[in-house]
Protein backbone atom coordinates (compact mmCIF):
# COMPACT_ATOMS: atom_id res chain seq x y z
CA UNK A 1 0.00 0.00 0.00
CA UNK A 2 1.32 3.30 -1.25
CA UNK A 3 1.20 6.85 0.87
CA UNK A 4 1.31 9.98 -0.95
CA UNK A 5 4.04 12.81 0.07
CA UNK A 6 1.19 15.17 0.50
CA UNK A 7 -0.61 12.79 3.46
CA UNK A 8 2.95 12.37 4.81
CA UNK A 9 3.01 16.26 5.28
CA UNK A 10 -0.64 16.91 6.21
CA UNK A 11 0.32 14.23 9.70
CA UNK A 12 3.72 15.72 10.27
CA UNK A 13 1.78 18.79 10.35
CA UNK A 14 -0.98 17.80 12.78
CA UNK A 15 1.58 16.38 14.98
CA UNK A 16 3.80 20.12 15.12
CA UNK A 17 0.18 21.53 16.00
CA UNK A 18 -0.60 19.05 18.52
CA UNK A 19 2.73 19.41 20.00
CA UNK A 20 2.33 22.70 20.30
CA UNK A 21 -1.05 22.27 22.19
CA UNK A 22 0.30 20.21 24.54
CA UNK A 23 3.19 22.06 25.22
CA UNK A 24 1.60 25.34 25.82
CA UNK A 25 -1.05 23.41 28.27
CA UNK A 26 2.04 22.57 30.61
CA UNK A 27 3.59 25.98 30.70
CA UNK A 28 -0.12 27.21 31.80
CA UNK A 29 -0.20 24.87 34.60
CA UNK A 30 3.32 25.31 35.46
CA UNK A 31 2.43 29.09 36.08
CA UNK A 32 -0.71 28.47 38.06
CA UNK A 33 1.37 25.95 40.32
CA UNK A 34 4.05 28.53 40.72
CA UNK A 35 1.67 31.28 41.31
CA UNK A 36 -0.08 28.93 43.97
CA UNK A 37 2.94 28.27 45.38
CA UNK A 38 3.76 32.36 45.65
CA UNK A 39 -0.05 32.93 47.60
CA UNK A 40 0.31 30.36 50.02
CA UNK A 41 3.43 31.18 50.89
CA UNK A 42 2.49 35.02 51.18
CA UNK A 43 1.05 35.72 55.11
CA UNK A 44 0.50 38.64 57.44
CA UNK A 45 1.25 38.01 60.99
CA UNK A 46 -0.34 40.33 63.64
CA UNK A 47 0.46 40.43 67.15
CA UNK A 48 -2.37 41.05 70.04
CA UNK A 49 -1.54 43.88 71.83
CA UNK A 50 -3.03 46.50 74.70
CA UNK A 51 -3.65 49.70 73.64
CA UNK A 52 -6.50 52.75 73.93
CA UNK A 53 -9.05 53.20 71.27
CA UNK A 54 -11.22 55.83 70.62
CA UNK A 55 -13.87 55.58 67.72
CA UNK A 56 -14.02 59.51 66.86
CA UNK A 57 -16.05 61.67 64.52
CA UNK A 58 -13.49 64.30 62.88
CA UNK A 59 -14.03 68.29 61.99
CA UNK A 60 -12.74 71.34 61.65
CA UNK A 61 -13.45 74.02 63.92
CA UNK A 62 -12.80 77.74 64.68
CA UNK A 63 -12.98 79.17 68.46
CA UNK A 64 -14.81 82.66 69.59
CA UNK A 65 -15.25 84.21 72.48
CA UNK A 66 -18.27 83.16 74.24
CA UNK A 67 -19.41 86.23 75.75
CA UNK A 68 -18.79 89.66 73.26
CA UNK A 69 -20.25 92.99 72.27
CA UNK A 70 -20.15 95.06 68.84
CA UNK A 71 -19.33 98.71 70.24
CA UNK A 72 -21.51 101.01 67.55
CA UNK A 73 -21.82 105.04 67.87
CA UNK A 74 -25.51 105.88 67.78
CA UNK A 75 -25.19 109.23 66.69
CA UNK A 76 -23.53 111.04 64.09
CA UNK A 77 -20.33 113.53 64.48
CA UNK A 78 -16.57 113.72 64.43
CA UNK A 79 -14.64 110.89 66.97
CA UNK A 80 -13.40 113.68 69.51
CA UNK A 81 -11.45 111.17 71.14
CA UNK A 82 -10.39 107.83 71.87
CA UNK A 83 -9.33 106.35 75.30
CA UNK A 84 -8.78 102.55 74.40
CA UNK A 85 -6.16 101.03 72.22
CA UNK A 86 -6.12 97.56 70.62
CA UNK A 87 -5.87 94.76 73.30
CA UNK A 88 -6.62 97.02 76.43
CA UNK A 89 -8.35 95.70 78.96
CA UNK A 90 -11.84 97.65 79.91
CA UNK A 91 -14.11 97.80 82.78
CA UNK A 92 -18.00 97.75 82.83
CA UNK A 93 -18.96 101.29 82.25
CA UNK A 94 -15.30 102.42 81.96
CA UNK A 95 -15.11 105.47 78.93
CA UNK A 96 -13.99 104.08 75.38
CA UNK A 97 -14.80 107.18 72.88
CA UNK A 98 -16.31 110.79 73.22
CA UNK A 99 -17.95 112.52 70.00
CA UNK A 100 -17.95 115.93 69.96
CA UNK A 101 -20.78 117.38 71.80
CA UNK A 102 -20.98 120.90 70.82
CA UNK A 103 -24.11 120.44 68.38
CA UNK A 104 -25.94 117.90 70.35
CA UNK A 105 -25.53 120.35 73.84
CA UNK A 106 -26.46 123.53 71.69
CA UNK A 107 -29.69 121.72 70.99
CA UNK A 108 -30.67 120.92 74.42
CA UNK A 109 -29.52 124.38 75.50
CA UNK A 110 -32.74 125.25 72.75
CA UNK A 111 -34.79 123.02 73.82
CA UNK A 112 -34.51 124.40 77.63
CA UNK A 113 -35.13 128.08 76.55
CA UNK A 114 -38.01 127.03 74.52
CA UNK A 115 -39.17 124.78 78.09
CA UNK A 116 -38.64 127.36 80.09
CA UNK A 117 -40.91 130.35 77.41
CA UNK A 118 -43.83 127.53 77.51
CA UNK A 119 -43.90 127.62 81.42
CA UNK A 120 -43.74 131.13 81.24
CA UNK A 121 -46.60 131.25 78.89
CA UNK A 122 -48.55 128.66 80.78
CA UNK A 123 -48.37 131.12 83.67
CA UNK A 124 -49.71 133.89 82.43
CA UNK A 125 -52.94 131.66 80.72
CA UNK A 126 -53.24 130.41 84.14
CA UNK A 127 -53.96 133.74 85.68
CA UNK A 128 -56.53 134.47 82.91
CA UNK A 129 -58.28 131.39 83.51
CA UNK A 130 -58.82 132.44 87.59
CA UNK A 131 -59.35 135.88 86.33
CA UNK A 132 -62.11 133.98 83.52
CA UNK A 133 -64.13 131.97 86.42
CA UNK A 134 -64.08 135.06 88.54
CA UNK A 135 -65.87 137.23 85.94
CA UNK A 136 -68.17 134.07 85.02
CA UNK A 137 -69.40 132.74 88.46
CA UNK A 138 -70.04 136.75 89.38
CA UNK A 139 -72.12 137.23 85.70
CA UNK A 140 -73.59 133.56 86.68
CA UNK A 141 -74.68 134.94 89.72
CA UNK A 142 -76.02 138.50 89.07
CA UNK A 143 -78.04 136.63 85.65
CA UNK A 144 -80.13 135.26 88.14
CA UNK A 145 -80.81 137.88 90.13
CA UNK A 146 -81.21 139.94 86.18
CA UNK A 147 -79.04 142.65 87.71
CA UNK A 148 -76.98 141.89 84.06
CA UNK A 149 -77.74 141.18 80.45
CA UNK A 150 -77.87 137.41 79.12
CA UNK A 151 -75.30 138.60 76.43
CA UNK A 152 -72.77 139.60 78.97
CA UNK A 153 -73.17 136.28 80.81
CA UNK A 154 -72.63 134.36 77.94
CA UNK A 155 -70.16 136.15 76.96
CA UNK A 156 -68.16 135.54 80.45
CA UNK A 157 -69.18 131.85 80.09
CA UNK A 158 -67.28 131.99 76.56
CA UNK A 159 -64.43 133.65 77.71
CA UNK A 160 -63.53 131.35 80.78
CA UNK A 161 -63.94 128.17 78.25
CA UNK A 162 -61.43 130.08 75.72
CA UNK A 163 -58.99 130.84 79.02
CA UNK A 164 -59.43 126.81 80.02
CA UNK A 165 -58.37 125.83 76.22
CA UNK A 166 -55.52 128.14 76.09
CA UNK A 167 -54.22 126.68 78.96
CA UNK A 168 -54.93 122.89 77.76
CA UNK A 169 -52.76 124.31 74.50
CA UNK A 170 -50.13 125.18 76.21
CA UNK A 171 -49.62 122.58 78.62
CA UNK A 172 -49.59 119.94 75.31
CA UNK A 173 -46.40 122.13 74.13
CA UNK A 174 -44.82 121.78 77.16
CA UNK A 175 -45.24 117.89 77.11
CA UNK A 176 -43.43 118.02 73.54
CA UNK A 177 -40.96 120.34 74.95
CA UNK A 178 -40.46 118.15 77.57
CA UNK A 179 -40.09 115.48 74.99
CA UNK A 180 -37.81 116.88 72.70
CA UNK A 181 -35.58 118.12 75.76
CA UNK A 182 -35.42 114.58 77.18
CA UNK A 183 -34.36 112.70 73.29
CA UNK A 184 -31.22 115.69 72.92
CA UNK A 185 -30.46 115.13 76.04
CA UNK A 186 -30.05 110.92 75.34
CA UNK A 187 -28.23 111.67 72.45
CA UNK A 188 -25.82 113.81 73.85
CA UNK A 189 -25.48 111.62 76.65
CA UNK A 190 -24.62 109.30 73.64
CA UNK A 191 -21.22 111.61 72.69
CA UNK A 192 -20.06 109.81 75.81
CA UNK A 193 -19.25 106.05 75.15
CA UNK A 194 -19.44 103.75 77.58
CA UNK A 195 -17.87 100.05 78.06
CA UNK A 196 -21.40 97.75 78.15
CA UNK A 197 -19.18 94.70 79.43
CA UNK A 198 -16.15 94.03 80.99
CA UNK A 199 -13.33 92.59 78.77
CA UNK A 200 -10.42 93.09 76.43
CA UNK A 201 -10.68 95.38 73.12
CA UNK A 202 -10.03 92.53 70.58
CA UNK A 203 -10.77 94.88 67.22
CA UNK A 204 -10.66 98.69 66.70
CA UNK A 205 -12.60 99.73 63.73
CA UNK A 206 -12.07 103.52 63.98
CA UNK A 207 -9.44 106.15 64.84
CA UNK A 208 -9.58 109.69 67.01
CA UNK A 209 -11.08 112.21 64.33
CA UNK A 210 -13.24 110.04 61.84
CA UNK A 211 -16.34 112.05 61.45
CA UNK A 212 -19.06 108.74 61.98
CA UNK A 213 -22.36 108.72 60.08
CA UNK A 214 -25.26 106.84 62.11
CA UNK A 215 -28.07 107.82 59.05
CA UNK A 216 -27.45 104.66 57.55
CA UNK A 217 -26.70 102.16 59.90
CA UNK A 218 -24.83 102.02 63.21
CA UNK A 219 -21.07 102.72 62.92
CA UNK A 220 -19.16 100.01 64.42
CA UNK A 221 -16.24 101.24 66.83
CA UNK A 222 -14.94 98.13 68.73
CA UNK A 223 -15.61 94.43 69.75
CA UNK A 224 -15.09 94.19 73.32
CA UNK A 225 -14.88 90.06 74.37
CA UNK A 226 -14.77 88.35 77.22
CA UNK A 227 -11.68 85.95 76.39
CA UNK A 228 -11.70 83.67 79.55
CA UNK A 229 -14.36 81.53 78.41
CA UNK A 230 -14.41 80.62 74.63
CA UNK A 231 -16.68 78.83 72.24
CA UNK A 232 -15.12 76.20 69.95
CA UNK A 233 -17.13 75.96 66.28
CA UNK A 234 -17.16 72.98 64.47
CA UNK A 235 -18.72 72.42 61.28
CA UNK A 236 -19.64 68.73 61.34
CA UNK A 237 -21.09 66.82 57.70
CA UNK A 238 -24.75 65.87 57.51
CA UNK A 239 -23.32 62.79 57.34
CA UNK A 240 -22.03 62.45 60.87
CA UNK A 241 -24.20 64.96 62.51
CA UNK A 242 -26.79 62.03 63.61
CA UNK A 243 -23.54 60.07 65.48
CA UNK A 244 -23.65 63.39 67.68
CA UNK A 245 -25.59 64.10 70.88
CA UNK A 246 -25.20 66.72 73.56
CA UNK A 247 -23.35 66.37 76.25
CA UNK A 248 -21.21 63.64 74.54
CA UNK A 249 -17.16 64.03 75.03
CA UNK A 250 -15.25 66.23 72.74
CA UNK A 251 -11.59 66.92 72.35
CA UNK A 252 -9.75 69.72 70.29
CA UNK A 253 -6.07 70.66 68.96
CA UNK A 254 -5.10 73.68 67.65
CA UNK A 255 -2.82 74.27 64.70
CA UNK A 256 -0.26 75.53 66.88
CA UNK A 257 0.00 72.69 69.84
CA UNK A 258 -1.14 69.36 67.85
CA UNK A 259 -0.07 67.24 70.45
CA UNK A 260 -2.18 68.73 73.11
CA UNK A 261 -5.89 67.45 73.76
CA UNK A 262 -8.45 69.69 75.47
CA UNK A 263 -11.36 67.81 76.29
CA UNK A 264 -15.04 69.46 76.83
CA UNK A 265 -18.59 68.23 76.53
CA UNK A 266 -20.79 68.86 73.34
CA UNK A 267 -23.24 72.53 74.17
CA UNK A 268 -25.59 72.59 70.59
CA UNK A 269 -26.17 71.25 68.07
CA UNK A 270 -27.29 73.98 65.85
CA UNK A 271 -30.11 73.80 63.13
CA UNK A 272 -28.24 76.38 61.42
CA UNK A 273 -25.97 75.23 58.20
CA UNK A 274 -23.48 76.49 55.60
CA UNK A 275 -23.12 74.84 52.12
CA UNK A 276 -19.49 74.33 50.67
CA UNK A 277 -19.24 72.28 47.46
CA UNK A 278 -22.42 71.18 47.57
CA UNK A 279 -21.73 69.46 51.09
CA UNK A 280 -24.32 70.26 54.10
CA UNK A 281 -22.08 71.35 57.33
CA UNK A 282 -24.18 72.34 60.54
CA UNK A 283 -22.47 74.31 63.47
CA UNK A 284 -21.60 71.75 66.57
CA UNK A 285 -20.71 74.63 69.58
CA UNK A 286 -18.76 73.65 73.22
CA UNK A 287 -17.61 76.26 75.84
CA UNK A 288 -13.60 75.85 77.02
CA UNK A 289 -12.04 77.85 79.39
CA UNK A 290 -8.99 79.85 79.17
CA UNK A 291 -7.97 81.26 82.14
CA UNK A 292 -4.15 81.30 81.02
CA UNK A 293 -4.94 82.97 77.83
CA UNK A 294 -3.81 80.40 75.30
CA UNK A 295 -6.65 80.54 73.17
CA UNK A 296 -7.65 83.94 70.86
CA UNK A 297 -10.23 84.70 68.56
CA UNK A 298 -10.44 83.34 64.97
CA UNK A 299 -8.16 80.28 65.64
CA UNK A 300 -8.50 77.20 63.82
CA UNK A 301 -8.99 73.55 65.65
CA UNK A 302 -8.82 70.17 64.77
CA UNK A 303 -12.12 68.96 66.56
CA UNK A 304 -12.76 65.01 67.83
CA UNK A 305 -16.21 63.55 68.98
CA UNK A 306 -15.45 60.59 70.61
CA UNK A 307 -18.13 58.23 69.77
CA UNK A 308 -16.97 54.88 71.84
CA UNK A 309 -13.70 54.60 73.91
CA UNK A 310 -11.72 51.33 75.12
CA UNK A 311 -8.96 52.11 77.79
CA UNK A 312 -6.44 49.56 77.82
CA UNK A 313 -8.23 47.20 75.41
CA UNK A 314 -6.86 44.13 73.79
CA UNK A 315 -6.53 45.08 70.09
CA UNK A 316 -5.55 43.97 66.48
CA UNK A 317 -4.96 46.14 63.01
CA UNK A 318 -8.53 46.54 61.49
CA UNK A 319 -7.12 44.82 57.99
CA UNK A 320 -7.84 41.31 60.02
CA UNK A 321 -11.33 41.58 60.88
CA UNK A 322 -13.41 40.13 57.33
CA UNK A 323 -16.29 41.76 55.73
CA UNK A 324 -18.54 39.05 57.16
CA UNK A 325 -17.16 39.62 60.51
CA UNK A 326 -18.43 43.55 60.09
CA UNK A 327 -21.73 43.11 61.43
CA UNK A 328 -22.13 40.12 63.09
CA UNK A 329 -18.66 41.28 65.53
CA UNK A 330 -17.04 37.73 65.38
CA UNK A 331 -14.66 35.67 62.88
CA UNK A 332 -13.01 32.49 62.87
CA UNK A 333 -8.91 33.47 62.60
CA UNK A 334 -5.97 31.46 62.34
CA UNK A 335 -3.83 31.52 65.37
CA UNK A 336 -0.20 30.63 65.77
CA UNK A 337 0.39 28.77 68.87
CA UNK A 338 3.85 28.87 71.12
CA UNK A 339 4.84 26.04 69.48
CA UNK A 340 4.57 27.29 66.25
CA UNK A 341 1.53 25.40 65.14
CA UNK A 342 -1.99 27.27 64.09
CA UNK A 343 -5.37 26.26 65.34
CA UNK A 344 -8.45 28.09 63.94
CA UNK A 345 -10.19 30.01 67.03
CA UNK A 346 -13.20 32.21 67.10
CA UNK A 347 -12.43 35.68 68.14
CA UNK A 348 -15.48 37.99 69.26
CA UNK A 349 -15.08 41.62 68.09
CA UNK A 350 -15.34 45.02 69.76
CA UNK A 351 -16.01 48.74 68.63
CA UNK A 352 -13.60 49.43 65.54
CA UNK A 353 -11.53 52.13 64.89
CA UNK A 354 -10.63 53.50 61.10
CA UNK A 355 -7.39 51.23 62.00
CA UNK A 356 -7.40 49.18 65.02
CA UNK A 357 -10.31 46.60 66.24
CA UNK A 358 -10.82 45.67 70.02
CA UNK A 359 -10.93 41.74 70.91
CA UNK A 360 -13.27 41.20 73.43
CA UNK A 361 -12.61 37.51 73.63
CA UNK A 362 -10.97 34.40 71.89
CA UNK A 363 -7.55 35.84 72.03
CA UNK A 364 -5.07 37.05 74.47
CA UNK A 365 -2.07 38.94 75.26
CA UNK A 366 0.99 39.14 73.23
CA UNK A 367 -0.53 36.10 70.47
CA UNK A 368 0.05 35.99 66.71
CA UNK A 369 -2.73 35.99 64.33
CA UNK A 370 -1.75 34.79 60.93
CA UNK A 371 -3.82 35.59 57.60
CA UNK A 372 -3.66 35.40 53.96
CA UNK A 373 -1.88 32.03 54.38
CA UNK A 374 -4.06 29.50 53.02
CA UNK A 375 -5.75 26.54 55.23
CA UNK A 376 -4.00 26.30 58.51
CA UNK A 377 -3.98 23.00 59.53
CA UNK A 378 -3.96 21.86 63.04
CA UNK A 379 -6.48 22.38 65.96
CA UNK A 380 -9.80 23.41 65.05
CA UNK A 381 -12.34 25.44 67.28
Amino acid sequence: MSIKKGEIKLKYRQYIIASAILLGAAALCFGFIQQSKTVLSTAAFYSVQRMDLEDVVPSLGKLEPATYVDVGAQISGQLLALHVALGDTVKKGGLLAEIDPRSHKAQVDADKATLANLEAILAEREANLVQALRNYTRDASLRKQNAVSALTAENSETAYKIAQAQVQAVEAQIQQAKANLESNELDLSYTKIYAPISGTVVSLEVKEGQTLNNRQATPQLMRIAELEVMTVWASVSEADVNKLRPGMDVYFTTIGDTATRYYTKVQNILPSYTKENDVILYNVIFDVKNPDRLFFPAMNTQVFFVLAQAKGALSLPVQVLPMSARNVGKAVLTVVTGDKSEERREVVFGMRTRTAVEVKSGLEEGETVKIGAGTAKGKQP
